[in-house]
């Protein structure tokens, strides 16, 4: 039996958006530490400002002084490196690194600038970290923080102390292509001991967007057809008991629900043109023009059914939509849709749809309902 209007529901499709592994190229990360260095430095005062300070203090001014990081001046290298006796990890290195920065360094008498006291010094650390480092991968080291604080109470004649605090980021990388399914991974502590005083934060990823981005795949998909003559129940006004009821006329019904198994893919739309007076199969029809149209607009993730093998034979779908009466203004109504696949010979589909004055209950199967088609299917995250 031809199906009509309907898109192709299996699991995993080449387009749009194919559900199942991938193979990608990146660079893998073997390695990630973060490292913290505190030293004082002693840098020389250049001698213009040395005296202009000398000079500032014999008159009894106060003497203050700031230190600060030079944008653009961080930079990492790659000493060496031996092999590192741990039999646990094969590729484990001692690694040698030099990292550097400039800081500029400003003196003030009384709040406001020293004349010839504005200079700017380098600023270098050595370190030597256990890495696992194997053959044909590379070091990426970089500088994510720089503190600086000048401690005055410590200058020896033309000499001034830094106080330097340098947060580092060291991985080893190589470029690999990958069948992976990821989540987010953090640095590990440093071999074999913990510095002591500053803790550097541990960098952070930018915050996601989950309400609406990835979208959430769905667990089951659908989809049912039918253009033909149908008896369905259709009732109207606020009135006890509402007008209308049982009726027959000419129904065209397409729901899709998560096709391509993203919840996006779903649509439902019913139009129902009433046949006024006696039908040929004798439903007992009023006066009353019954018609009506119906689209859904918003899905509820759909709830799936199996069958004693485990095999998905039938969903549930609700959400909201629309529905206008005949000669009637749109209501605001939900929708409870139920798929069987009961091939051969055995589909259903059942579909209420409550606005605020408005109650619609069709009932098909494909026994009645000639040419009635339903298909629902699993939907497969992974491959196992």
């Amino acid at each position: 039996m031809k199906k009509r209007n309907v898109k192709s529901i299996q699991g995993r499709q080449v387009v749009p958006n194919p559900i199942g592994p991938e193979c990608i190229r990146v660079t893998k990360v073997y390695d990630w530490v973060v490292l913290t260095n505190r030293d004082r430095n002693k840098v020389q005062i250049p001698e213009e400002c040395f005296a202009a300070i000398e000079d500032a203090r014999h008159e009894g001014n106060t003497i203050t002084a700031t230190c600060s990081e030079v944008a653009g001046t961080r930079s990492c290298d790659f000493i060496g490196a031996t092999p590192a006796n741990i039999p646990s990890v094969p590729g484990a290195q001692i690694v040698s690194l030099a990292f550097h920065v400039h800081i500029r360094v400003i003196f003030f008498c009384n709040g406001a600038p020293l004349p010839g006291c504005n200079f700017v010094v380098p600023v270098s650390f050595m370190d030597e970290v256990i890495l696992c480092f194997p053959e044909g991968t590379e070091i990426n080291c970089n500088i994510f923080d720089v503190q600086c604080t000048v401690v005055l109470n410590q200058m020896l004649g033309d000499m001034v102390v830094l106080d330097v605090t340098m947060c580092k980021d060291v991985q080893v990388e190589a470029e690999v292509k990958l069948e992976v399914e990821a989540k987010f991974c953090g640095p590990r502590p440093v071999i074999p001991i913990e510095e002591d005083g500053f803790v550097c934060p541990t960098p952070r990823f930018p915050q996601q967007c989950p309400t609406f981005f990835p979208t959430l795949n769905c667990d089951c998909q659908g989809a049912a057809d039918f253009s033909g003559e149908a008896t369905i129940t259709v009732t109207e006004g606020t009135l006890i008991p509402p007008l209308g009821g049982t009726t027959t006329g000419q129904l065209d019904l397409t729901a899709l629900v998560c096709d391509q198994c993203t919840l996006s893919g779903s649509r439902i739309q019913v139009t129902f043109i009433d046949t006024l007076g006696p039908t040929p199969i004798g439903t007992p029809d009023a006066d009353l023009d019954q018609s009506f149209t119906f689209t859904a607009n918003d899905f509820n993730q759909p709830s799936c059914a199996t069958n004693a093998a485990g095999v998905v034979t039938g969903l549930t779908a609700t959400g909201t939509g629309v529905i206008t009466p005949a000669g009637g203004a749109p209501e605001n109504a939900t929708f409870t849709l139920v798929l069987t696949d009961g091939d051969p010979g055995a589909d259903i589909a059942f579909l209420t749809i409550n606005g605020s004055t408005t109650d619609v209950t069709i009932s098909l199967t494909s026994a009645i309902n000639l040419g009635l088609v339903v298909e629902v299917g699993d939907c497969d995250r992974f491959p196992v």
